[in-house]
């Protein structure tokens, strides 16, 4: 493991920071250009902050923070509203967004993953990832810092992969070369292996479920990792059943992900999706209805771990998590088919507590769903914001404190 701090690659004159007396959440889409700031309990465009590259947004950990990514480098992105614990109370600030000067170099950006209180951000080039704690990204004075102390870990060879930080300065890693990706394996700070899977050809995707599991996705089923050992699910009435794209909750033990059935499709539009129950060790096939599909932007989980998609037919659906049975859907927008290249632009969705934020970017719109009593079929629309560019990737932060 080495030592690191990242360098400041700019210098910018403080926000003025305000307090307030309710939870502000703040949005962050990227688009060709930058990244668009919303305010989210307003619903209005904050901030567009100029930005080079095709960008990937992810949380940075702390609930205050969003990593950019652009191929090259990580960017940490200040979104401007935080909670400060003190006491037997809090206080509840406000900023003007800013894309701060932490940067850190990475060969061909990839997977940032947040848990045990550490961030590890991987570099698909060198087959290296960072690792720094979250909580650390502010200082005293309540900025952002301009430096902070990371290590770093490396891994046999470079390949697209991920790292998940696990208790013990242990991390759940990909396996495999540039070439062939293989599976999973845990390993101490110094790239040491302590246990391993090989059973998984094509690893991508993983997430993290209640008791401490993580499941990692394969072209064949899946892989759950719990309690030191990984054990391997597939559902053998299709042998090809790729799950790449997962939505996990800490607070449930079950996983939604995609369910792929055509090894051969140059882009395969699936109409089922796969509900993983990593206690009873299942993954179980749900159908859609004929001729509806999602992306890999489409899922998420509501308020009670329900399992939720955007779908081709313009809807937010939402299904039990632990039966499959669809509760309901919204109608948000018109019919719309997936491209071909990955990196455009496509519905999007990200979740905080009660509200699901939906981007539509066939008519350059932000749409805010109340998530209230989804098992009574109750979610609805409540607001809508018309944005200046189209909106790519989603990301985001409720303005409170990460617990």
């Amino acid at each position: 493991m080495n030592s690191a701090e990242s360098t400041p690659s700019s210098t910018t004159s403080a926000p003025v920071i305000k307090e307030g007396s309710t939870p502000s959440s703040r949005i962050a889409l990227s688009y060709d250009g930058g990244i668009m700031i919303v305010d989210g309990r307003e619903m209005k465009l904050i901030k567009s902050l100029p930005q080079e590259g095709f960008l990937r947004l992810n949380p940075s950990g702390d609930n205050r923070h969003i990593t950019v990514a652009d191929g090259s480098s990580y960017k940490i992105l200040d979104a401007g509203s935080w909670e400060q614990p003190h006491g037997d109370h809090s206080h509840l600030y406000t900023a003007e967004p800013t894309l701060s000067s932490l940067e850190f170099a990475a060969d061909h950006t990839g997977h940032v993953i947040t848990h045990h209180q550490k961030t590890a951000m991987f570099a698909d080039g060198t087959g290296t990832f960072e690792v720094y704690n979250p909580a650390k990204l502010t200082g005293e004075n309540q900025r952002t810092v301009e430096q902070l102390k990371t290590s770093k870990v490396t891994l046999p060879q470079p390949h697209h992969g991920f790292a998940i930080p696990l208790g013990d300065d242990h991390y759940l890693v990909a396996q495999g070369s540039e070439e062939k990706r293989t599976g999973a394996a845990v390993v101490d700070q110094h790239g040491k292996k302590l246990a391993e899977n090989n059973q998984c050809p094509g690893v991508h995707g993983e997430a993290v479920a209640q008791d401490e599991t993580v499941t990692v996705g394969c072209e064949d089923g899946v892989l759950i990792y719990r309690d030191g050992t990984f054990t391997k699910i597939d559902n053998p009435e299709d042998p090809y059943s790729r799950s790449g794209n997962m939505a996990g909750s800490e607070k449930s033990e079950i996983v939604l992900a995609d369910y792929k059935t055509d090894p051969d499709a140059e882009l395969e539009r699936p109409e089922q999706f796969a509900l993983i129950n990593t206690a009873e060790k299942t993954r179980t096939k749900v159908q859609l209805p004929d001729g509806v599909s999602y992306t890999f932007r489409s899922l998420a989980r509501g308020p009670q771990g329900e399992a939720l998609l955007l779908t081709t037919d313009g809807k937010l659906r939402y299904f039990d998590q632990h039966t499959g049975k669809e509760l309901g859907s919204v109608d948000l927008m018109g019919p719309w088919e997936e491209s071909e290249t990955w990196q455009d632009p496509r519905p999007a969705i990200w979740v905080t507590g009660e509200i699901a934020y939906i981007t539509d970017p066939f008519t350059k719109k932000l749409m805010a769903v109340s998530l209230k009593n989804l098992h009574k079929d109750q979610a609805e629309k409540f607001a809508e914001l018309e944005l200046p560019e189209t909106p790519n990737e989603i990301s985001g932060v409720s303005g409170k404190t990460m617990r």
